[in-house]
């Protein structure tokens, strides 16, 4: 599509969409907020079933959920949304929440019923992230013995064991957890679905925004909920237009016709620096990129052998070369602004010090090794990179590109050698990560390595349930040295989120800070 027609296009969008004449859309409404983002990826706004980032995003605009996360100091912290105040039981295994006064977005009060019938539906339909809630102790078999109303206001949540608080409330800050307004949703029933069919394409929450329109493939178009309990969203409406191509995306940008490009790459964004009237705004990611090796395979059950290979590789080549400076140097398997957040990188190419641990290990000549990644274009480069940097030492490694699915299958097996791959957190808490990386029992990735390290266990199991926050936060230091000593992991980076934004849009940095748990749209103004 020509320039013209793309402008041309967008400019009777917003016409049609947010009632503005075409003259006055050179520059977007001052109470709109306007974004080029591919929407392709949009498949259910119903709280129990939307799974993808993006959409779960809107999906936090139009509803609210018991608590929340919210940027203090660059680390994600818990906050009340519609639960005004929680008290825990001696054994720390029931909570008790005691909601606000709110209202829906159609006026109607928001009470326990809503919240115990919304927690009951989520577990009844079994969508895929129900593993969450089963994951401490709450299943559809027993959700009525553990979710319990208790009156208008208030009701319970038991789980299995007395878990660390923030494991509790970070789980429960998952959009899975927003509270339905059940009398809007049963109207809307068809075949026993408790709405499912309807809350597809329509909301019905207590959120900041309403779903005023969606419109597969073309726009999702959000407006202010009149009955929101808390601060007024500072822009009035928030859209969302299709557009799948980046390039595209930097155009409307650049003209002013849309306030954020949401899909742009690193590349294009080095292109963009100095652009004037656009920032590029980043904030941290929940996911990590590393690489992984089967400590039950020939060489690399010997730590010295893993050591070895953590000293070859060239983090800031992979950083700034392949991502094109858009990643951060986290080596530690916890986020940055995560609950335990251990600020230590270790690592660096030394090809000296790695070629001593090759002779203490017994391989002074090296030996052969298999590199798997699937094939998106930044992980083969990164494979290739590693390729590269363990020839220095003597190690022969050949990459292989696979299908994602066969190639994680394969990992999921223990019959990788060495692995390029990545990981997505579900929520800000270190305990999200040491059940992955370092405890084999938890059957993710450290059993997938075919590392069973009884202290990792240990300490991973002892983070889970130390009640006293100084305290865990003493223990995963600790097991992040002992990780980085003997882990079989070589942690390239956290991914960054990043976007070209509009230079009169305030206070898109706090706002955008939580992306993949929380964006607050309703912070953001002109």
């Amino acid at each position: 599509m020509s320039k013209i027609k793309t402008g041309f296009l967008f400019l009777m969008i917003l016409t049609v969409v947010l009632g503005i004449s075409v003259s006055a859309a050179a520059a977007t409404p001052d109470d709109a907020l306007v974004m080029a983002a591919s929407t392709e990826i949009f498949i259910s706004l119903d709280p129990a079933v939307c799974y993808e980032v993006l959409p779960s995003r809107v999906v936090d605009a139009v509803y609210d959920q018991l608590v929340g996360w919210k940027n203090v100091d660059e680390s994600l912290v818990i906050e009340p949304e519609l639960a005004e105040k929680w008290e825990i039981s001696d054994d720390r295994k029931t909570y008790t929440f005691t909601l606000r006064d709110a209202n829906f977005s159609n006026g109607d009060p928001v009470t326990a019923e809503d919240a115990v019938w919304s927690y009951k539906r989520y577990l009844k339909m079994e969508k895929p992230s129900v593993w969450l809630l089963n994951s401490i102790g709450i299943s559809k078999d027993n959700m009525d013995e553990n979710i319990k109303l208790i009156d208008k206001k208030s009701f319970s949540l038991t789980f299995d064991k007395p878990y660390a608080e923030n494991i509790i409330l970070g789980i429960l800050t998952n959009n899975w957890g927003s509270i339905i307004n059940k009398e809007v949703a049963l109207e809307h029933e068809v075949d026993g679905d408790m709405g499912e069919g309807w809350l597809t394409e329509n909301s019905a929450g207590a959120g900041q925004y309403v779903l005023d329109e969606w419109e597969r493939n073309t726009k999702v178009l959000l407006s202010a909920n009149e009955h929101y309990y808390g601060d007024e969203p500072k822009l009035k409406r928030v859209l969302f237009r299709d557009v799948p191509e980046a390039s595209t995306q930097r155009l409307l940008l650049e003209r002013g016709d849309v306030d954020v490009a949401w899909d742009l790459t690193p590349q294009l964004l080095k292109e963009m620096e100095g652009t004037e009237n656009v920032d590029i705004v980043t904030v941290p990611a929940h996911s990590n990129e590393y690489l992984a090796m089967n400590a039950s395979w020939g060489p690399l059950k010997d730590r010295k052998v893993r050591q070895a290979i953590k000293y070859a590789i060239d983090y800031d080549s992979i950083i700034e070369d392949i991502n094109a400076g858009y990643a951060i140097k986290v080596q530690g398997f916890i986020p940055k602004g995560y609950f335990g957040y251990v600020d230590k990188n270790p690592f660096k190419r030394d090809l000296e010090k790695a070629r001593e641990l090759l002779v203490e290990a017994g391989y002074p000549d090296g030996f052969k090794v298999e590199i798997l990644t699937n094939q998106r274009e930044t992980r083969k480069a990164e494979a290739t990179l590693v390729q590269s940097n363990l020839n220095d030492i003597g190690i022969e490694a050949e990459v292989t590109v696979m299908q994602a699915s066969q190639m994680y299958a394969k990992y999921r097996e223990q019959g990788h050698q060495l692995i390029v791959a990545g990981w997505g957190n579900d929520y800000a808490d270190a305990d999200n990560l040491a059940m992955a990386f370092t405890n084999y029992d938890a059957g993710q990735l450290a059993y997938r390595c075919a590392w069973k390290d009884e202290k990792a266990i240990k300490l991973a199991e002892e983070g889970r349930f130390e009640p006293d926050p100084e305290k865990r936060k003493e223990i995963y230091r600790e097991l992040t040295d002992h990780w980085f000593e003997n882990g079989p992991f070589a942690m390239f980076y956290q991914s960054v989120e990043f976007w070209g934004v509009r230079s009169e849009l305030k206070d898109f940095y706090d706002s955008a800070f939580g992306y993949s748990m929380k964006f607050d749209f309703g912070g953001i103004s002109k």
